[in-house]
């Protein structure tokens, strides 16, 4: 039996008190109860203020590039990461499978140890960079999805048997025959396929090819887009992945989050290339909270609550990758994946705090070093010492 003070339980993340549960052979959670919480709560407890978590999901990550870290400094996205010639991209060609490998591992753990548990990468190099991400993970208990690209059309249907589907770097090369094949593999595989668009510049053309062709089920970035945009996007029911602290990194401006907030589009978050940001979603929120409050200043009546950027790194990325019966929040029957934050860590001590502020709290002081535990199907898979 499994037993924490307080917990964020269920899809909407409610504060819980005097929670437990079991896990089944299955790794799953059974038995479930918990306790209403006081309106008041008490952090200066001695002990045992342990606060229970879903797993984090990062949206959007290039796990591959994290043996070039800060090859990129004070370069431009085109410079650094746009194939075939980006910086990025020249060094995948000339570094060997067992570096790339070794530094996969490493930031895996890197990610388990900010408390994510589930990453979607997108992964360069067509079949043979599927197979080093496999190769690479084949004995880490970490989750993950591989959107994989293709060199060729007759790569297609390969790369859609051995991911989980395709992630374009642009939609702007795509002829009618690769289309018609990636619509065919789409329905026979029952796949998604994600693509980034509007990072740099908005494309109002190519944006409205994306909606008639109705082909991309993800659409990563969309940092120029306008609200007229965000409302088609809304409508067709396709999901939308930012990269706020990447954007910034690159200069490229500040994602439509005002617009997004009052659309309330159910967007969630990425990292991006590790080899310019680190892997840490507790740092994307708070960076995307405070672009929030400059671009909204002028109406307060409107506002991103905390408890919404938290659903944006748990139970929203569940939803927009389709595995939202598996993962995203503490619930029945759901996969056992969870983290422990220590209440009692300096940085969160406070008078006795009204409950609606755990979620503010949590977003503004939440640091790598108040993860203390991180399981993955019920087993503890890293414990800071």
């Amino acid at each position: 039996m499994h037993e924490y003070k307080f917990g964020l339980v269920g899809d909407n993340l409610e504060l819980k008190k005097d929670i437990r549960f079991d896990i089944s052979d299955q790794g799953k959670i059974k038995n479930l109860s918990y306790e209403e919480c006081e309106n008041q709560l008490d952090l200066t407890r001695k002990a045992g203020n342990f606060l229970l978590m879903p797993g984090l999901i990062n949206s959007h990550v290039h796990i591959g590039d994290s043996f070039a870290k800060e090859r990129g400094y004070n370069k431009g996205l085109i410079d650094v990461v746009a194939p075939p010639n980006g910086l990025k991209h020249l060094l995948l060609e000339k570094i060997s499978p067992e570096i790339k490998i070794n530094g996969i591992k490493q930031a895996t753990l890197e990610m388990i140890s900010n408390g994510i548990i589930f990453f979607m990468d997108f992964r360069e190099g067509g079949a043979q960079g599927i197979k080093i991400l496999k190769d690479a993970l084949k004995d880490n208990s970490i989750k993950y999805q591989i959107y994989g690209r293709f060199n060729n059309i007759e790569e297609i249907e390969h790369i859609f048997r051995e991911a989980d589907g395709i992630g374009l770097s642009s939609y702007k090369n795509l002829d009618n025959p690769i289309k018609k094949k990636l619509r065919k593999n789409k329905e026979k595989y029952k796949k998604l396929i994600a693509c980034h668009h509007a990072e740099k510049r908005r494309k109002p053309k190519l944006f409205e090819q994306i909606l008639k062709d109705n082909l991309i089920q993800i659409l990563i970035h969309g940092t120029q887009l306008l609200e007229s945009d965000l409302k088609k996007i809304k409508n067709k029911n396709i999901s939308l992945i930012l990269c706020p602290r990447c954007n910034g990194y690159f200069g490229l401006g500040f994602p439509p989050i005002e617009e997004i907030v009052k659309l309330n589009i159910p967007v969630s978050i990425g990292t991006d290339n590790i080899m310019i940001n680190t892997p840490n979603l507790f740092e994307e929120i708070r960076y995307l909270s405070l672009i929030y409050k400059v671009l909204n200043k002028s109406n307060e009546k409107l506002y991103l609550s905390a408890r919404e950027l938290l659903k944006m790194i748990t139970i929203n990325a569940a939803r927009n990758f389709r595995v939202q019966n598996q993962v995203g929040s503490i619930q029945e029957g759901k996969n056992a994946d969870f983290f422990l934050i220590n209440l009692n860590d300096p940085n969160y001590y406070s008078i006795p705090l009204p409950k609606d502020l755990i979620y503010p709290l949590i977003v503004q002081r939440t640091q790598t070093s108040n993860i203390k535990k991180v399981y993955i199907n019920g087993e503890k898979i890293f414990e800071r010492k």
